[in-house]
C-alpha cells in the first residue's frame, strides 16, 4: 500500500511494506545511552504525581537518539513559527522547543536515548503538563493552558478529543528496547546504513511532525536526518518503523522530504530566504550600545526579491555566519560573547570591550543563542544547532567606545545548498 504523509504542508511519499521479521543476531553490539522508555517513564510519572492539578494521563512521548548535534525545531511543525515560539517560551530549559539534544553515543539497537519528553493532559484542570528526562536527569514544568498558545499536538483537539490520547497511552505499553529491535530486523538495513548519521526517534501519540506520531494506537521508530547539524536543503531520507503499543511489528516505510523550503520544487518558494529585519532599537549605556533586530525569514525568488509575507522554515543556525562592517566595509573584531550559554536575562549579556558579538532571543525576550569569536578565534555559534524562525530577534552587543551609526551587518550562508540573503544598515 502507498502511503502519503503531510509534512507540514508538504507530501513525502513512500512504500508501507511488511516482511517477515528476522532473528537479531546474537554478536550485535549493543550500547546504551541514556534511559529506556520504561525507565524514564517510571522517573518521569514520580514527579507527574507530585503537581498538582491532575489527575494526569500521558498521552506523547518522544525519544531522542541523535547521532551528532539535532534540533528538532528544524524539521517543519505543522505552524512551524508560532509552535517555536510560544512552546519556547512556555517552557524555560531544554525541551523539542529549546536547544540541541545531546549527542548519542550508543548504538540505534539498544532502544535507549539521553533525551525524552513526555506530555500529560487534566481533564479536572485543562491543563498540560510537559515532563523531561536528559540522560537521567527529570524536569517537571510549570502546566500550561489547554488549548494555550503553544499547543504543537496538531491532532491533540480533533474529535474524540485529549482523554482519547491519554486512553490510549495509559495502559501495557511496549519498551523501547522491543520497539528498536522490531524495527531494526524489519526495514532494509541497507537504506538505514546509507542514511547515516540518523536521528532514531521512539514517539507516540498526537503528531507534531506530519510523517510520524499521528497512528492512533500504533508507536512508531523513525529514522531522520532534517535537523541535524551539517545536514541542509535537498532530498533527505525518513524510514518510520510502525508498531502496536504491545510491540508488534505492523510494518514500514521509506520516505523522502525536503528540510528546507529549498529544493522543494514549490515553483516560486523553490529560491532563497531573506533575513528581513523590522524596526531596529538601540539602547545605550556607559558599558556599550545594544542593538535589537527583530526579523523575519521570508521565502524569496532565487534573486532574493521577497515573495510575499510568507515564512520559510528549516533554517538553522548554523546554516548561518554573520559579520559586522563598518562605513568603510572593513570588518570589525568580534568578541567572545559574555553570554554564551542560557541566561535568564538579556542583563548578563554586557558589552565586550574586544568587539561584538551577537545574541538571538525569542519573541518574548529569551535567550536562545550567541554568535561571537570562540576561543580559537572564529566566529561561531555558543551552541551548535537551533532554529532560526520569524518573529525572534538578533541582538548586536558593541563596546561603548564604538559608534554603531552606519555599520553593516551582513547574514551569508555558510552551506551551498542554501541561498540566503540580508543586509541591516545600523
Amino acid at each position: 500500500m502507498v502511503l502519503a504523509v503531510v509534512v507540514a504542508g508538504l507530501l513525502v511519499f513512500g512504500t508501507l511494506s511488511v516482511r517477515p521479521m528476522a532473528s537479531s543476531p546474537a554478536s550485535v553490539k549493543t550500547v546504551a545511552d541514556g534511559p529506556a522508555l520504561l525507565q524514564a517513564l517510571t522517573q518521569a510519572d514520580r514527579s507527574v504525581n507530585l503537581t498538582a492539578g491532575g489527575p494526569w494521563g500521558l498521552f506523547s512521548y518522544y525519544g531522542i537518539a541523535a547521532q551528532s548535534p539535532f534540533s528538532p525545531n528544524v524539521i517543519p511543525y505543522a505552524s512551524v513559527n508560532q509552535t517555536v515560539n510560544a512552546c519556547g517560551a512556555a517552557f524555560n530549559g531544554l525541551t523539542m522547543w529549546n536547544g540541541t539534544i545531546p549527542v548519542f553515543n550508543g548504538t540505534l539497537n539498544s532502544g535507549t536515548a539521553p533525551f525524552w519528553q513526555f506530555a500529560y493532559f487534566s481533564n479536572t484542570s485543562q491543563q498540560i503538563l510537559v515532563v523531561t528526562d536528559v540522560g537521567g536527569s527529570v524536569d517537571a514544568y510549570p502546566p500550561i493552558a489547554y488549548p494555550g498558545a503553544c499547543q504543537p499536538w496538531y491532532d491533540l483537539p480533533a474529535p474524540p478529543g485529549p482523554t482519547y490520547w491519554t486512553g490510549l497511552l495509559n495502559g501495557s505499553i511496549v519498551d523501547s528496547p522491543t520497539m528498536a529491535e522490531n524495527a531494526l530486523a524489519g526495514i532494509d538495513q541497507n537504506w538505514l546504513n546509507s542514511s547515516l548519521p540518523t536521528v532514531e526517534i521512539y514517539t507516540s501519540g498526537p503528531g507534531v511532525w506530519g510523517s510520524l506520531g499521528d497512528r492512533p494506537g500504533s508507536a512508531g521508530v523513525l529514522f531522520n536526518r532534517c535537523g541535524l547539524l551539517g545536514v541542509a536543503g535537498g532530498a533527505q531520507p525518513i524510514m518510520v518503523a510502525v508498531e502496536s503499543l504491545q510491540g508488534v511489528f505492523q510494518g514500514w516505510a521509506n520516505l523522502t522530504t525536503d528540510c528546507n523550503i529549498q529544493g522543494s520544487g514549490y515553483g516560486d518558494y523553490d529560491g532563497s530566504e531573506v533575513i528581513d529585519p523590522g524596526t531596529l532599537v538601540y539602547d545605550n549605556s556607559s558599558e556599550g550600545t545594544r542593538v535589537s533586530i527583530p526579523y523575519q525569514v521570508a521565502i524569496a525568488y532565487p534573486n532574493g526579491t521577497l515573495t510575499g509575507d510568507y515564512d520559510g522554515w528549516g533554517l538553522a543556525s548554523w546554516m548561518t555566519s554573520w559579520n559586522l562592517t563598518g562605513p568603510n566595509a572593513r570588518p570589525l573584531p568580534g568578541a567572545e560573547p559574555t553570554c554564551g550559554a542560557w541566561v535568564p536575562s538579556l542583563a548578563a549579556c554586557t558589552a565586550n570591550p574586544a568587539g561584538w558579538y551577537g545574541v538571538i532571543v525569542s519573541a518574548s525576550g529569551q535567550w536562545i543563542n550567541s554568535f561571537g569569536e570562540s576561543t580559537s578565534g572564529n566566529l561561531t555559534w555558543s551552541v551548535p544547532i537551533t532554529a532560526l524562525v520569524s518573529h525572534q530577534e538578533l541582538v548586536i552587543e558593541v563596546p561603548s567606545s564604538w559608534n554603531v551609526t552606519g555599520d553593516v551587518l551582513t547574514v551569508s550562508s555558510t552551506t551551498p545548498t542554501q541561498i540566503l540573503y540580508g543586509s541591516i544598515t545600523l
